[in-house]
């Protein structure tokens, strides 16, 4: 019995080698999570689940080669550099009236409608 669940594993194991799916997120621990909400936003179905991995963790022909790696990391750093730089324009003034009010109203200053 044991002898034939090993060798239904060993050939589910070669089936799903190279159909990995990479799973970038900041943290190993985030995966579960992530994958939840790429299931419901429709980016994945929940038989996709099993082959999903930690991008680091990917291997095969799915995996992310170098250049990709390089890219994401370009990707994160122009990004990083835009929010750093207080380049990144403010909330329209239509947005925010509101929530100055609110706070107004609050603090007890403005009790008109």
């Amino acid at each position: 019995m044991a002898i034939a669940r090993q060798k239904r594993l060993a050939k589910l194991e070669t089936q799903t080698k190279g159909d990995q799916i990479p799973i970038i997120c900041e943290h190993e621990s985030d995966v579960a999570a992530t994958i939840d909400a790429m299931i419901a936003a429709g980016e994945l179905t929940e038989a996709d689940r099993v082959l999903c991995v930690y991008w680091l963790d990917c291997t095969g022909p799915n995996a992310p080669s170098d250049d990709d790696l390089r890219a994401l990391l370009r990707q994160c750093e122009a990004e990083e550099a835009l929010f750093s730089s207080g380049a990144v324009a403010p909330a329209p003034p239509h947005l925010l009236a509101p929530a100055r009010r609110g706070r107004r109203i609050a603090r007890g200053e403005d009790t008109a409608d």
